[in-house]
């Protein structure tokens, strides 16, 4: 049988699913009951008003609006790098004493771990060795000085020995230098105290008595910071993190949902894609006056919709597909609707975006559309 000999029973077995569909009686023979209740013609439908029980479906207006919100990105607290103060061991040795916990709080200058090495005699030694080389070409200068005065000594031997004097003085300069430099407190000849470098909270702790520690080190023995402000950092999806901008507000959740929302914002978006994960790496800066957000803890991400973006919204009820494409249906004439191929951008259950094919105002088939479809692929 052939194509033109099946269409019109694929008609009208179509107009009898639809005239079920809309609570028209089915019983009795097709042929003497049935009416098709609509006619199409390439991309529009258009219902029979005089048909038995007219169909009728439901029409939302397509609106301007908020785009939806990104899904919530699962992120991961840390401190801010201008508020953090790592304290290395400047010198090898061994921890003796921990004199913090994890959490503490501490001042600038606090003494944290006590570590005993053998370096520490060394260095006092070359500071205590250019202090004798002063004391003693000081003296060497003082008796030239004399020498030429009652010209026994000629003036190029005083300026040879103010010359090595200076030089003692350079020494001994260099040597308390590299000592202060090290940002220590010596505890006797062979023990030192690694300091706060800035008031703050122990955020970082690597150090247990008994421990080697140096300053080949690849971390810090303990790192102390500010917690009035953190950042939270999330690797967000490609295709969301173009919607991304900095200064944009962004809502921290709790996991447990023991804490309201905290606000925060985008203080940058990456230029460049995390290799391992594929993701945007984002930094968003947060207050942290309560203290809620805790290092190294995880959190909820909501990226919020920046308030002047506008785009047009459908109930996600309206969108059909033919297989390749993302179809709705815009009513342009009562009981006639027209098929659009749209381009649909962020769903949820209820809503989606409509990035092109469907202006604001229009009204769009919410219930029924596959029926609208499968009437035109029927026809057609």
């Amino acid at each position: 049988m052939n194509q033109s000999a099946r269409s019109p029973r694929r008609t009208l077995s179509l107009s009898l699913v639809l005239l079920c569909a809309t609570g028209v009686a089915c019983h009795g023979s097709p042929q003497e009951k049935a009416r098709p209740p609509f006619s199409a013609a390439e991309d529009a439908v258009k219902l029979d008003p005089a048909a038995p029980g007219p169909m009728k479906f439901g029409t939302t207006e397509a609106a301007a609006g908020e785009p939806l919100p990104l899904p919530p990105v699962t992120a991961r607290v840390s401190t801010v790098e201008s508020m953090t103060a790592p304290s290395f061991a400047p010198l090898a040795g061994r921890v003796v004493t921990v004199n913090v916990r994890l959490g503490d709080r501490v001042a600038e200058g606090d003494r944290l771990i006590e570590v005993r090495t053998a370096d520490l005699p060394t260095l006092q030694h070359e500071r205590r060795a250019a202090e004798l080389a002063i004391k003693t070409r000081k003296a060497v200068v003082e008796r030239i000085e004399k020498l030429v005065e009652a010209r026994a000594a000629s003036q190029n031997e005083l300026t040879v020995a103010q010359s090595e004097l200076d030089e003692a003085r350079l020494a001994a300069q260099a040597a308390a230098e590299k000592i202060r430099s090290l940002s220590i407190k010596t505890a006797g000849a062979t023990s030192y105290w690694v300091l706060a470098n800035r008031a703050g909270t122990v955020v970082q702790l690597d150090a247990t008595p008994g421990k080697q520690v140096g300053p080949d080190g690849d971390k810090p023995i303990a790192t102390v910071a500010e917690l009035g402000e953190v950042l939270v950092l999330a690797d967000v999806a490609q295709r969301d993190a173009a919607a991304l901008t900095p200064g944009r507000t962004a809502e921290i959740r709790f996991p447990d949902g023991a804490e309201a929302g905290i606000s925060g914002t985008i203080e940058s978006v990456s230029d460049v894609v995390d290799p391992d994960r594929q993701t945007v790496p984002v930094r968003v800066r947060v207050k942290n006056d309560r203290k809620a957000l805790r290092p190294n803890a995880f959190v909820s991400v909501l990226f919020k919709p920046p308030g002047e973006a506008q785009i047009v919204g459908v109930p996600a009820s309206a969108i059909v597909s033919d297989g390749a494409r993302s179809i709705v249906f815009v009513e342009t004439t009562p009981g006639t609707f027209q098929r659009r191929q749209v381009e649909v951008g962020r769903q949820s259950k209820e809503r989606a975006e409509i990035l092109s094919g469907v202006r604001p105002g229009e009204r769009v088939v919410s219930s029924g559309a596959l029926l609208l479809l499968n009437a035109l692929d029927v026809e057609g």
